[in-house]
């Protein structure tokens, strides 16, 4: 059974993690790069979760799936010119900040929140923003609403002792709407009472709600709705203090992002590359080496697209509509069609 993310119970892990990191050897010394390691062993070590479908997940026969299994083959293509330079290592939210601390993998993931704590305590550093998530709600089609502001009075199954108990209480005493919520130690305990109608409204992640209702009889009956109880945001982490590792992985999800904004993708990348527009020459690297003092090869935003794509392929394969999720880019897509996703010029 899949299980949500919940911040409230990481809470503890990621203290654990703190005081491990403190007496971690690193397995690098001070000063050496991690860029550097990479090449010479020729391939990027990912730390993902296995169960997370639609951001990093396996399969029986040991594939690999997922958007931040897409990103890690952005930075492989990036950094030594084929996606398929890529290992992952599976890891709990307790294992993430030690195993990175201690060099055992490049680069963090595993549906990790950036937050404050996780940079100041824990020693991390984020790359960016990879998935703007969010505490999203499941209803039955049949209740005829578009928004949850219509459900006052509902009941909310959620998940006890975590942080959706208490964003749900935030959320609904916030609009002065009445709630009850249904309380369950074990989230799959959560799925079974909604499916059971004991409940109007389930709650979680928009990923994990997303797998659920591929798992229901009908999925067709149950809607997402638009209303979010609370958002965060989801994205790579690498170590402290290796900067160029560090600006590395952050320009190639910048790449992914910035490739959508021109109109370059995997499918226009042989037309455009004679393109006359300065601004996809300058992504391309046609006029000056882009990004040169990175140390990587000439023509690697060229390579990662065409390996991987933009971003607005790689998340409609993996979270939208070209997936099984289904899920609408919403946050996600670029500032210029109302959401999030903006990169500066390559110059």
């Amino acid at each position: 059974m899949i299980e949500p993310r919940q911040a409230s119970l990481r809470v503890a892990a990621f203290l654990f993690a703190a005081l491990a990191i403190v007496f971690a050897v690193p397995a690098m010394a001070a000063g050496s790069s991690t860029l550097q390691a990479v090449r010479e062993r020729g391939h990027v070590v990912c730390g993902v979760s296995d169960r997370l479908p639609g951001l990093s997940a396996v399969d029986r026969s040991g594939q690999w799936s997922g958007l931040e299994v897409e990103f890690c083959g952005a930075v492989a293509a990036a950094v030594t010119g084929e996606r398929k330079n890529v290992k992952f290592r599976a890891i709990s939210a307790a294992e993430g900040p030690r195993a990175l601390a201690g060099g055992d993998i490049d680069i963090l993931l595993g549906g990790t929140a950036w937050t404050l704590s996780r940079e100041a305590d824990l020693g991390l550093r984020s790359a960016g923003v990879l998935f703007y998530d969010g505490q999203g709600l499941l209803v039955p089609r049949a209740f005829g609403v578009s928004s949850v502001l219509e459900l006052s009075g509902a009941s909310i199954c959620v998940q006890e002792g975590t942080g959706a108990e208490k964003a749900v209480a935030s959320f609904f005493e916030g609009r002065q709407m009445r709630f009850h919520l249904l309380l369950a130690d074990k989230w799959a305990d959560t799925v079974k009472a909604y499916k059971d109608g004991a409940c109007t409204l389930l709650t979680g992640d928009l990923p994990s709600l997303a797998y659920e209702r591929l798992q229901m009889d009908e999925p067709a009956d149950q809607i997402l709705l638009p209303d979010l109880i609370a958002g965060e945001e989801i994205g790579p982490f690498v170590r402290q203090g290796d900067d160029p590792w560090l600006t590395t992985v952050r320009w190639t999800l910048l790449a992914l992002i910035e490739a959508e904004q021109i109109g370059l993708s995997s499918a226009t990348l042989a037309d455009l590359r004679n393109s006359a527009k300065p601004r996809v020459r300058r992504f391309l690297g046609k006029d000056a080496a882009v990004g040169s003092s990175l140390g990587l090869a000439p023509g690697w935003t060229e390579r990662v697209i065409a390996e991987v794509g933009n971003y607005g392929e790689i998340f409609d394969r993996t979270l939208g509509e070209g997936s099984r999720l289904k899920l609408p880019r919403g946050a996600n897509d670029l500032w210029a069609r109302g959401g999030l996703m903006s990169a500066p010029q390559f110059r």
